[in-house]
């Protein structure tokens, strides 16, 4: 039999003891918490932490806007079963939870509707749309403007579907001055704002009429065409944003901007890596230590922050050893300059070859944040030529 957890969110003392005997009764809860409904922003955030995947909530419970509040919890754990607990049975009540998103409607006697719920809940886990398991958010950010950051998230999303066969959603969080759209050619009057606009109701309908896909398996957010920092989104809001990307895509790729902005802090705990791009400049390497005593301060986890030395040259003054005692840390990655190969395939409207030397090297890089090995080619040795 199928088992989920719950989490409980019920404020009528005898509704709870009833719920919290029955479930300790039932096979199917494979485990049970608690969450006192007195501030619904606690249940979000509580859900948002633990992700259950059933969430049993009481109606009358819910001060604020019911769509508004039951929307909330599908931001946030889009995959959490909403179970509506009500003293009655009245019709009324039973449609009006439906329609605001609720999966199931139950009533006292909890010994004829909850154990039966539970079931089609428990059961539904594994036959709903979408990939199971969470996707991987990769976060993408310049040291400075112009260490190429884009060029990396680009080439790299691309390289994550050829190589891992998954899909990708390569989203542009670069809000003031992003240019995924322009690179992959990307007409769309849509952007991460739109999302950020219909949190309420975003869900996978929605989610396909303001995604573009590039080429099969490849999905494409631009930046907006125009930005107001008067309404730039929360970091909850954006957060939000990212939690249902990662529902709905196996590999997320954003472009973060550069240094150390506002976007990159309201979502750094939700990325799985973060890969700080720099080139072998003062005012570079400067904005990319800025970055990591930033994050230091705000007692983040530097484990998920990766280095990549950008446009090396072919001769450098200085090894990466030094570099890596001026840094503090190990470079993750060092990538060669072909500039004149990203303007003709850019001029093109293409990304570059996978024959080009600089291709190559991103796909190494590639294979080692999926963390799969490349195969490579033995080399034919003839005795004639």
């Amino acid at each position: 039999m199928k088992t989920a957890n719950v989490l409980m969110a019920l404020e009528n003392e005898l509704l709870r003891q009833d719920a919290r005997y029955l479930l300790g009764q039932l096979d199917t809860a494979s485990s049970v918490q608690e969450q006192i409904p007195s501030d619904w922003s606690s249940v979000v955030r509580r859900v948002s932490e633990t992700r259950p995947e059933i969430l049993l909530v009481e109606l009358s419970a819910i001060r604020a806007d019911l769509d508004k509040a039951l929307s909330e919890i599908r931001s946030s754990a889009p995959k959490t079963k909403i179970i509506a607990v009500h003293e009655s049975d009245d019709p009324k009540t039973i449609l009006a939870a439906m329609r605001a998103g609720a999966n199931e409607f139950i009533h006292p006697p909890f010994e004829e509707t909850l154990g039966p719920a539970l079931e089609r809940m428990a059961s539904s886990l594994d036959s709903d749309e979408g990939p199971l398991p969470d996707g991987k958010v990769i976060g993408f950010v310049s040291a400075k403007g112009g260490c190429g950051a884009t060029t990396l998230a680009c080439h790299i999303g691309a390289d994550l579907k050829r190589q891992t066969g998954k899909d990708v959603l390569l989203a542009d969080f670069d809000l003031t001055s992003g240019m995924i759209g322009f690179l992959m050619k990307v007409a769309s009057s849509y952007s991460v704002l739109d999302a950020v606009k219909n949190l309420s109701r975003l869900d996978h309908s929605l989610w396909k009429a303001l995604i573009s896909e590039w080429k099969p398996g490849i999905f494409v957010v631009p930046s907006p065409e125009a930005f107001s920092h008067e309404h730039a989104p929360s970091g909850d809001e954006l957060r939000q944003v990212v939690r249902f990307m990662q529902s709905q895509h196996p590999w997320v790729v954003l472009d973060l901007g550069r240094s150390f902005n506002e976007t990159l802090s309201g979502i750094y705990e939700e990325l799985d890596q973060l890969l700080i791009v720099s080139v072998l400049e003062v005012t570079a390497l400067h904005g990319l230590k800025a970055i990591i005593q930033r994050l230091q301060d705000r007692g983040a986890n530097l484990d998920k922050v990766q280095l990549i030395l950008n446009r090396t040259p072919k001769m450098m003054d200085v090894t990466s050893e030094d570099l890596q005692k001026i840094l503090g840390r190990p470079l993750y990655a060092m990538l060669p300059n072909d500039y004149p190969s990203l303007y003709q395939s850019y001029s093109a409207g293409n990304l570059l070859p996978p024959n080009n030397r600089l291709a190559q090297q991103f796909a190494v890089l590639t294979a080692r944040i999926a963390d799969i090995q490349i195969k490579t080619q033995k080399k034919r040795f003839a005795l004639f030529r």
